[in-house]
């Protein structure tokens, strides 16, 4: 069985860190597969990397590892965390980070044995020191509730939830690409639910009008605006070979809203 740990990180590429982790990991679990999610989360920002994880996680198989580290707080009171949710294991901070999965079904564990840990333990690279090697021990079968007591508290992140009136479904961007599409936090759960039954629907963003959901990049005209259901299942404002994030000046938090398109008289 392939052991499969992913990392998830602020860290970019230009730096050691994500190479040193892999290195640890390696040396303690040396036939383990590292993937690499993404190292391209903005600086500090824990609410990304949370959209980023629940979003990706479930495309792995039962039994992967994943490690996330966007960690503000790091050599703090913050505690490191390893938790268990729908057939795999989440490694990292307990500051939000896994806000997406951590439900009522996950189970979360403090991790306080250091004999899990690196011998040498830095205030400043938990990731290396703390969270790569508990991944690499959990990918061998070390047990999470081995790691520490149970945590029943975990820190979740009040993430701005959709909201419906009746006419409009209002939600707001929560994640930008690198092709400066703009995610938003409604889901097509949501769209099916407010909006049953035939009829277009069409997208507002702050006080512009994007026009109806498109079903493909393709319809929309180069440099025009659409919306789309992306690939993860959440309404995206993309601009055809271009950054919507630039074309339109909104970034994250930009109200969007839904709403049933009025039939011409």
């Amino acid at each position: 069985m392939r052991r499969v740990i992913t990392l998830t990180t602020d860290f970019g590429l230009d730096d050691p860190f994500v190479g040193i982790m892999k290195g640890v990991i390696l040396s303690i679990a040396p036939d383990a597969e590292v993937v690499d999610i993404t190292h391209g989360i903005r600086p500090q920002d824990v609410a990304q990397a949370a959209y980023a994880i629940k979003s990706a996680y479930a495309y792995f198989p039962k039994k992967t590892v994943h490690v996330a580290v966007v960690d503000p707080g790091v050599g703090g009171a913050r505690r490191p965390m390893a938790a268990e949710y729908d057939g795999r294991r989440f490694v990292g901070p307990d500051n939000g980070i896994f806000s997406g999965i951590l439900g009522p079904r996950a189970r979360a564990y403090e991790l306080a044995r250091p004999k899990y840990f690196l011998k040498t333990v830095s205030g400043a690279f938990h990731g290396r020191d703390i969270f790569a090697p508990v991944a690499a021990w959990i990918a061998r079968g070390t047990a999470l509730s081995k790691l520490g007591p149970r945590i029943t508290d975990p820190r979740v992140l009040d993430l701005p939830k959709p909201s419906f009136d009746g006419n409009q479904l209002k939600g707001q961007i929560v994640y930008i690409d690198r092709f400066g599409n703009l995610v938003s936090n409604i889901d097509s759960d949501w769209m099916d639910r407010c909006f049953s039954g035939p009829g277009n629907l069409t997208v507002m963003a702050g006080k512009k009008k994007i026009g109806p959901i498109l079903t493909s990049y393709s319809q929309a005209r180069r440099g025009q605006c659409g919306g789309i259901v992306n690939s993860w299942g959440h309404l995206e404002i993309f601009c055809r070979e271009d950054s919507a994030a630039k074309c339109l000046g909104y970034g994250i938090s930009e109200t969007v809203a839904v709403s049933r398109e009025r039939a011409k008289p």
